[in-house]
């Protein structure tokens, strides 16, 4: 059975693994983000195709809508996109391999909406580890 995957942080070590083994085990990536690598977002969104993109710095959104202006995929902006993402019914899992302090918002709200999630970003549990594990 396919999996429907939501990847906050495609574009770095992390995100980018993660792509190639949903590549490879034929899962559906629903979602991806980034912080700031608009290009790469772009390549990573022409070749899987998902229903939403998000860039977390908002002053590369303008850039990155004009990227993926020819496609369908909803371009979200900011924690509030990823927070949004975080939280999509259809998400199977949420991969949350976003670098710092900022995954821990989008990480509570995945754990209220009942998400699997898988975390990456240490910062979350560094910061807000007793809200995390406790859910």
């Amino acid at each position: 059975m396919s999996k429907i995957i939501s990847i906050l942080g495609s574009t770095g070590s992390i995100g980018t693994q993660s792509l190639s083994v949903c590549k490879n085990l034929g899962y559906y990536v629903n979602a991806i983000t980034a912080n700031s690598n608009t290009k790469l977002l772009e390549e990573q969104a022409r070749e899987f195709n998902p229903r939403y993109v998000a860039i977390t710095e908002e002053k590369h959104y303008n850039d990155l809508k004009l990227r993926l202006s020819d496609t369908n995929i909803k371009i979200l902006c900011g924690i509030d996109g990823l927070c949004e993402i975080a939280q999509l019914k259809e998400n199977d899992i949420l991969i949350n391999s976003v670098v710092g302090m900022i995954g821990l918002k989008p990480t509570l709200a995945a754990i209220n909406a009942k998400k699997n999630i898988a975390l990456a970003n240490k910062e979350t549990l560094v910061v807000g580890g007793s809200l995390v594990t406790q859910a």
